[in-house]
């Protein structure tokens, strides 16, 4: 129970109708989620926590099964009940009550712990109705305790779902956060409204896109770079299989993206852009997300199988690295860029086992390098905003075992890495291998000044924070960096197909 309301015996009475107690629902109506999924996903992180709240179910019967999962999730998950997305509208309409001197009763199927979480942080509500390990307050069991709290009296009830239709029949007043099906006529006279009237399958499909985040599908192009540098561009088989591989990749990606944002959402609440991701937002349920994890993970495997069995491999690779860095190796410093640079270089593994030919060492070690570089970055970005917000250099990055003491070193770590990267890439161009490929080689020194521009420019622009959150997003979007990939691909081009004659004088050297 939370504290009563004082209220002013001088003020007038409000009439008898206007004092009718207020019941507000929790999950999609008081806040923006299903505080429930959320806790049982990233019990996900922590398997004892998961195999307990299994455990509690599996031991209750159909009647009692999820109550008891939620009450054993409510135990060991925390919940940072002030980093919730809650409903201004709702949030409106319960303070216009309290100003009306009416009582307000949080009646929730959410477990009992995370209700009086709510209500202790929001202060606005007169007392809990919410689910125990023995009873799950949904429907008809929700309206029974409204009703012997209010004594059979006339009540108010705001909620969202068609487990609520009987309690919105008993109701003298309505409100809706969402006009489930079934509910419409009821809704008519209702006291509140929501503002988007859309069925809930077109007002999901702009926030799943959004949460899959294909734009990022754009970094899985290096699945290209072996089909580009072992000339098979003109072979139509293997453009083909390079295409279903990127389509496969793409799939995955955006899984692992919603997977990642389910585990991560408290951590994206309390970030400055982060929380407006559609998990942390609430735009996005969390079974709805998880369900198209599963789904497109499945999609991506299937066309992976259809591949070959050694681009399946690798991809399997990549899905355990990825969940490997996202559930355990990001805490670590060094491991997690090196893990980052490796997730990249096996873009372009993929790409040659896709079309059947073995990678140059030569490109995965400058890949290495060259993405080794940029995860520096993205670490320098973020320790160099935390130096100019902390007073004291043993300031932490939230979740990784960065300092800002640290900023100098990561700095020194990431250009030294670009300088690598740069150094194999002009080994490479003056090996046996692309004399041997290339009808005119020089012109692949082109690609080196191109290189070192981009590169220095890029830590230029991170001193300065002109790169934003992401320095391989930055490349995608900004005008130079295209400029210097159309400029390395003519470089490749003219290697290949112009043929000047230096080869029959001995060269330039």
């Amino acid at each position: 129970m939370t504290r009563p309301i004082e209220t002013d015996p001088t003020a007038p009475r409000p009439a008898e109708a206007d004092k009718m107690p207020l019941y507000v629902d929790l999950d999609h109506t008081l806040v923006k989620t299903d505080v429930a999924q959320e806790m049982l996903i990233r019990s996900a992180r922590t398997p004892a926590a998961l195999m307990a709240a299994i455990g509690a179910g599996l031991r209750q019967g159909p009647a009692t099964r999820a109550s008891a999962i939620k009450a054993e999730l409510a135990r060991r998950i925390y919940l940072q009940a002030d980093l919730l997305p809650y409903n201004d509208a709702v949030l409106l309409h319960i303070k216009a009550a309290r100003a009306a001197g009416r009582r307000v009763v949080l009646a929730t199927a959410a477990d009992q712990q995370v209700a009086q979480a709510v209500a202790d942080h929001l202060g606005l509500f007169d007392a809990i109705i919410a689910s125990t390990q023995a009873q799950n307050m949904k429907g008809r069991a929700k309206l029974a305790a409204i009703q012997n709290d209010c004594h059979n009296g006339p009540f108010e009830y705001l909620g969202d779902s068609r487990a609520d239709l009987p309690i919105w029949q008993a109701a003298t007043k309505r409100g809706f956060a969402k006009i489930p099906k079934g509910a419409e006529a009821m809704a008519q006279d209702a006291s509140l409204r929501p503002e988007a009237t859309r069925s809930d399958a077109s007002a999901l499909v702009k926030p799943l896109l959004k949460a899959m985040r294909p734009h990022q599908w754009a970094k899985n192009a290096l699945l290209f770079v072996a089909l580009l540098f072992a000339h098979l561009y003109n072979d139509a088989s293997a453009v083909l299989l390079a295409c279903v591989g990127f389509v496969s990749y793409s799939l995955c990606a955006s899984s692992v993206y919603l997977i990642n944002d389910l585990l991560d959402v408290e951590a994206d609440r309390a970030h400055a852009t982060k929380r407006n991701r559609p998990f942390a937002a609430g735009t996005l349920p969390p079974d709805i997300g998880a369900l198209a994890a599963v789904g497109l993970l499945a999609l991506s495997l299937a066309l992976a199988a259809l591949i070959s069995g050694a681009f399946l491999i690798v991809l399997l690779i990549y899905i355990a690295l990825t969940k490997a860095y996202s559930l355990w190796l990001k805490r670590f410093s060094t491991v997690d860029v090196v893990i980052l640079a490796l997730l990249y270089t096996l873009r372009i593994i993929a790409g040659a086992a896709a079309i059947g030919v073995m990678p140059s060492p030569w490109i995965l070690t400058f890949s290495l390098f060259f993405f080794l570089s940029l995860a520096y970055m993205k670490r320098y970005i973020e320790l160099s905003r935390l130096v100019a917000k902390a007073a004291e250099d043993t300031a932490q990055l939230p979740v990784r075992n960065y300092y800002a003491g640290d900023l100098t070193v990561v700095q020194t770590f990431g250009i030294a890495n670009g300088a690598l990267s740069l150094l194999t890439m002009a080994n490479y161009i003056n090996s046996d291998m692309v004399k041997h490929h290339y009808r005119t080689p020089e012109f692949l020194w082109l690609m080196l000044p191109i290189m070192m521009f981009w590169t220095y420019r890029a830590w230029m622009w991170a001193n300065r924070d002109k790169i934003g959150d992401d320095p391989v997003a930055f490349a995608l979007r900004d005008q130079l960096s295209r400029l210097s990939v159309l400029l390395l691909l003519l470089s490749v081009a003219l290697a290949r197909y112009v043929d000047l004659g230096f080869g029959q004088t001995g060269g330039l050297g």
